[in-house]
């Protein structure tokens, strides 16, 4: 995960429980900071970005964080240089991170500072020459009015409909990293008051995800099943034909698999399919790629109860890149699609 921010300590104000979260959880979590906010009204006279710069660097060993890289574009004045320029840092640390995903401030900029717009609006435009899923973090509404009316803020919230993700946090190293950016982090500053209202949870908006792989189609697809014969039926897939039967124990024939195995099946390639992605991505031997699963069945109503799958590789992984090869795989199309379970609608047609 590598973490797109404006000023030192917008990892920590704004990202630091998320960015806690994602160390704690085995990710490689990496920070780009595109200014040294060297013109904070806050901290003592002299040369105020030496001072930040060294601040980030302990804030961000306090959250677990593998490297904070920090660019020297101005500050207060981010929205004025070329976008392609950030684009261009972003992209850089993007490799150097080998990064598989971005997060950044709601494009709102969240405190209502131009230059955490900016900086998001630049990370989208590097998530899209690379394909890579952007995760904005948020406040709920409601929140952000609170602060507003108490402290003639400019926060800028979402109502809940519009919010996709709620997380549990803990906000212990969050508020280690937050003080120990101790030129910023005045006992009065509005970000204690923010923490206390948000207790222990975070909210993020999807700003990007990535592009349903080139395997999968696009949009809305039909799919067509016609009986063949006995507890025989063909399925026709764009130009592909399957079929699907029975065990003969059970009355059929055992000339193809059945539907629920077939189901089982598609959660196993779509796991396989990210695996080597991911591998390839990363320049990992994807040697003897393979994955196996088994299910098992329940009643009441009929259901598959239980499935377990198992990657397994060849070759040796770092365990830094088994952690994150398991968070990639979790989240396959057909994983995702069973635990965020789709709307499904039967009807009778003639």
């Amino acid at each position: 995960m590598l973490a797109v921010v404006a000023h030192p300590d917008d990892e920590s104000f704004g990202l630091g429980a998320a960015l806690d979260a994602f160390a704690r959880a085995g990710s490689d979590v990496s920070v780009l900071c595109l200014t040294h906010g060297e013109v904070s009204t806050l901290g003592p006279a002299g040369d105020l970005g030496v001072l930040r710069a060294k601040e980030l660097q302990i804030a961000a060993g306090a959250l677990g964080v593998d490297s904070a890289v920090l660019l020297d574009h101005p500050d207060g004045a981010l929205a004025t240089v070329d976008l392609n320029t950030l684009k261009s840092d972003i992209l850089a640390q993007i490799r150097a991170s080998s990064a598989d995903g971005l997060l950044v401030f709601d494009p709102s900029g969240v405190s209502g500072h131009a230059d955490h717009s900016a900086a998001t609006a630049a990370a989208l435009a590097a998530a899209r020459c690379v394909d890579l899923p952007v995760l904005g973090w948020t406040i709920p509404r409601l929140v952000a009015d609170r602060l507003n009316r108490k402290f003639w803020t400019a926060f800028a919230g979402h109502d809940s409909r519009d919010i996709d993700l709620v997380v549990p946090v803990d906000r212990e190293n969050q508020r280690i990293a937050s003080l120990a950016h101790a030129s910023q982090a005045v006992p009065t500053s509005v970000l204690w008051h923010r923490l206390d209202l948000l207790g222990n949870q975070e909210h993020f908006r999807w700003l990007r995800r990535t592009t349903p792989p080139a395997t999968e189609p696009n949009g809305t697809t039909t799919i067509r099943v016609g009986h063949l014969d006995g507890d025989r039926f063909g399925i026709q897939i764009r130009e592909h034909t399957l079929a699907v039967d029975q065990p003969k124990d059970a009355g059929g024939e055992d000339t193809a698999p059945t539907p629920t195995e077939l189901f089982v099946a598609s959660l196993a390639a779509c796991v396989a399919f990210y695996a080597r992605r991911y591998l390839h991505r990363h320049n990992l031997d994807t040697t003897g790629l393979s994955v196996e699963t088994s299910f098992a069945l329940a009643q009441k109503p009929a259901r598959v109860d239980r499935i377990d799958v198992t990657v397994k590789l060849a070759a040796d992984l770092p365990p830094a890149r088994r952690d994150a090869l398991l968070a990639v795989v979790n989240h396959c199309t057909v994983h995702n699609s069973i635990t965020t379970p789709p709307e499904i609608s039967i009807t009778l047609a003639g």
